[in-house]
C-alpha cells in the first residue's frame, strides 16, 4: 500500500531529519551523510506502480521538514534540498499537490530568490518554481501573486542562467495559466523587460519568446513595449538594432507568429504597431533577417487572406502561388502593408495615420528602390480614407515653418511631402486642392522647394494637374 510505504519511508527517515534541523556549520560530515540518506529514501519511490501519488504523499509530510533546510549554513545542503523537493515535485500527477504545500514551496522560493548566496542553488530554485508550475491546473490569486513575484526577483539578478530560467518560467506561466496572464498581462510584460535588455545574447532571445507568449495570451499590454521611459528608449523599436542578428532574428519570428495567430480582431487592433517593426527587418543588413521578415509577413499574408475568405469578402481561399501572386504580392513588407491597409478598420487607419506615414517617409527617403511600393500604399489610403483632409492635415502639417525649421534637413522633408502630395492628388478625389496650394505658395516653403531639384518637379507636376482639376469648394 502506498500509504504503508510512505510512512515507512517518513519513519525512517526522522532520525535524519532531526539531525539537519540543525542548520549550523556544525557535525558537517554527520549532516552531509543524513542528506544522502533522505536522498535514496525519496528516489526510491520512482520505481513504485503508484510513484506519483505517493510522491505528493511524500512531500506532503515532508516539507515542514524540509524546508529549513533550504536555509542551513551548510551549502551542500541547501543546494540538495531543492533538488530533493524538486525531485518529489516532478514525480506528483499534475493537479495533485496540495495548494497548502504549493504555497509553502513558493513563499520558501521567494525568501531564497532573496537570500540564497550561491548562483547555482537560485537556479535550482527556479527550476523547482518551473517543475511546480508544470503540476498545477488553477491556481489561486495568492498563488498566482507568489509567482509573478519570484519572476520579478528573479528578473533582479544578477546570474544571466537565473534569468534565463525566469525567461522560461514566464513563459510557462503564460502558456498553462492564460486566463491569470490576461487578467495580469501589463505586470507580465514589465517582467520580460530585464530580460529584453540584458547584455546577454541568449537572456535577450528567450526574453523575446516570453514576451511571445505573454502576448498571444493576452496582447493588452503590447503598447509598453512601445513606450519611452527616462531610462531607456521603446523596448521593440530598440531590438530592431540589436547588435546581435540572432536576437534580431528571433524578434521579427516572434512578431510575425503573433500577427498570424492572434484572432482576428486583435490582429487588426495591434498590428498597426508591429507590422512597421517588421517591414523595417526587411532592410537589415543580414539576408538571412531579411528572409525572415519576408517569410514572417507571408504568413501574415495568408492569415489575412484567411480573414477575407471567413468574412465571405472572398468566395475562395486562393493557394499558395496565387496568394503570392495576386492578394499578397510579399516581395517585400510594403506589400503586407498595403494589404493590411486594404482591409483594416477605418478608425485603427485614421488614429494611425500620422504615425503611418511617418514610417512611410523614412521608407521613402532611404530605399529609392521601393517608392513605387510606397506610392501604391499612398493610393491606397486616398481609397480608403473618407476625407483627404485627414490626410493634408498630416503632410501640410509637415511643412509648417517652425517643424521645417527645427529639422536638420528641411529641404529633405519638403521633397518628400512634395512627392506625397503629388501621389494624392493624382489618386484622390478631394476638395481640398486650395489648400495644398496656398501652403506651397507660402514664401518659405518656396525657398525650401527652390533649394531641391526633386521638390521643384515634384512641385511643377503638383501645379499642372491642380491647374487642370474642376473647380472645388
Amino acid at each position: 500500500m502506498s500509504n504503508e510505504s510512505t510512512e515507512t519511508i517518513i519513519q525512517s527517515l526522522n532520525p535524519h531529519l532531526t539531525t539537519l534541523a540543525d542548520t549550523s556549520t556544525r557535525d558537517r560530515p554527520v549532516k552531509r551523510r543524513a542528506m544522502e540518506a533522505v536522498k535514496k529514501e525519496t528516489l526510491q519511490i520512482k520505481t513504485w506502480t503508484n510513484a506519483s501519488s505517493a510522491a505528493a504523499d511524500l512531500l506532503a509530510h515532508l516539507v515542514d521538514s524540509l524546508l529549513p533546510c533550504t536555509e542551513s549554513a551548510i551549502e551542500s545542503i541547501r543546494e540538495q534540498t531543492v533538488g530533493i523537493l524538486d525531485s518529489l515535485i516532478a514525480k506528483c500527477e499534475q493537479g495533485g499537490i496540495d495548494n497548502t504545500v504549493v504555497e509553502k514551496l513558493l513563499r520558501s522560493a521567494l525568501k531564497r530568490m532573496q537570500e540564497e548566496g550561491t548562483e547555482e542553488i537560485r537556479v535550482g530554485w527556479m527550476d523547482l518554481c518551473t517543475t511546480l508550475l508544470r503540476q498545477l491546473k488553477k491556481i489561486t490569486v495568492t498563488l498566482s501573486e507568489l509567482m509573478l513575484d519570484i519572476a520579478q526577483m528573479a528578473g533582479k539578478d544578477a546570474f544571466s542562467e537565473v534569468l534565463q530560467r525566469d525567461a522560461k518560467f514566464i513563459l510557462l506561466y503564460a502558456q498553462t495559466q492564460p486566463k491569470s496572464t490576461d487578467y495580469a498581462c501589463e505586470r507580465m510584460i514589465r517582467l520580460t523587460v530585464p530580460l529584453l535588455v540584458h547584455r546577454h545574447t541568449a537572456v535577450r532571445v528567450l526574453g523575446i519568446k516570453a514576451m511571445e507568449g505573454v502576448l498571444l495570451a493576452s496582447p493588452k499590454g503590447l503598447h509598453l513595449l512601445f513606450e519611452e521611459s527616462p531610462e531607456r528608449q521603446p523596448i521593440v523599436p530598440a531590438l530592431v538594432y540589436d547588435a546581435s542578428p540572432l536576437v534580431r532574428d528571433h524578434l521579427f519570428l516572434s512578431l510575425g507568429k503573433l500577427l498570424c495567430d492572434w484572432s482576428p480582431r486583435d490582429r487588426y487592433q495591434y498590428g498597426e504597431r508591429i507590422l512597421p517593426i517588421i517591414f523595417q527587418g526587411t532592410f537589415d543588413e543580414l539576408p538571412s533577417v531579411q528572409v525572415t521578415c519576408k517569410s514572417s509577413l507571408s504568413g501574415v499574408g495568408q492569415s489575412c487572406a484567411r480573414d477575407l475568405f471567413e468574412a465571405d469578402i472572398i468566395h475562395e481561399m486562393p493557394t499558395d502561388q496565387a496568394l503570392s501572386e495576386t492578394i499578397v504580392r510579399q516581395e517585400t513588407a510594403l506589400d503586407a502593408l498595403c494589404l493590411l491597409l486594404e482591409y483594416a478598420h477605418l478608425d485603427d487607419i485614421v488614429k494611425n495615420i500620422k504615425k503611418t506615414l511617418h514610417y512611410l517617409m523614412l521608407v521613402y527617403v532611404n530605399k529609392p528602390e521601393v517608392r513605387d511600393r510606397v506610392c501604391k500604399i499612398l493610393e491606397q489610403l486616398g481609397l480608403v480614407l473618407p476625407s483627404a483632409d485627414i490626410f493634408l492635415d498630416v503632410l501640410l502639417g509637415r511643412l509648417d515653418k517652425t517643424s521645417l525649421t527645427l529639422e536638420g534637413n528641411g529641404a529633405s522633408t519638403v521633397a518628400v511631402t512634395m512627392a506625397f502630395l503629388n501621389t494624392l492628388v493624382r489618386s484622390s478625389d478631394t476638395t481640398s486642392f486650395k489648400r495644398i496650394d496656398l501652403v506651397l505658395k507660402k514664401p518659405f516653403v518656396q525657398a525650401y522647394i527652390k533649394e531641391n531639384r526633386e521638390a521643384l518637379e515634384e512641385y511643377e507636376i503638383i501645379k499642372a494637374r491642380i491647374a487642370n482639376l474642376p473647380s472645388r469648394g
